[in-house]
């Protein structure tokens, strides 16, 4: 009898061995999931903001051209903004009313980073005799 009982004490441990380590491959699994979901929202926030930023450098450049050139006319033109590792682009739309005393410009920014997209729209006025520019809005709109 003793014979039997001593060849059956390592039968249990090959089950248990088993259990604990499904347990710890699991617990693996999950938190390799839980950092892959952590900085993948990190990353949205950051292409977010990269597109902001190229939406607001397309728009101080048709500024900076605008004040160079009180008669800029209407255009459309986009720009790649070039850092090491980074893609952004930005798409700028440039549309001028001419009024009495000024010209009324409305410039629209479509930054790019990534799968993000950023739209700002800014209006300006520019004295036709002077050729001061004043900034009169500046807003964010939803991209279609």
């Amino acid at each position: 009898m003793s014979k039997t009982a001593t060849s059956q004490k390592g039968q249990v441990a090959l089950p248990v061995i088993l259990l604990i380590s499904s347990v710890i491959v699991e617990i693996a699994i999950a938190g390799s999931f839980v950092s892959y979901f952590l900085s993948t929202g990190g990353l949205g926030s950051r292409l977010s903001q990269r597109a902001e930023a190229a939406a607001m450098s397309g728009i101080r450049d048709a500024l900076i051209k605008i004040t160079r050139n009180k008669e800029f006319g209407s255009t459309s033109y986009s720009m790649d903004l070039i850092a090491p590792g980074l893609g952004d682009s930005v798409q700028i739309l440039v549309s001028r009313n001419p009024q009495s005393q000024f010209y009324l410009y409305k410039i629209t920014a479509t930054g790019i980073a990534g799968s993000r997209q950023k739209k700002i729209e800014a209006t300006v006025t520019v004295s036709r005799i002077t050729g001061q520019v004043q900034l009169q809005s500046l807003v964010e709109r939803q991209v279609q």
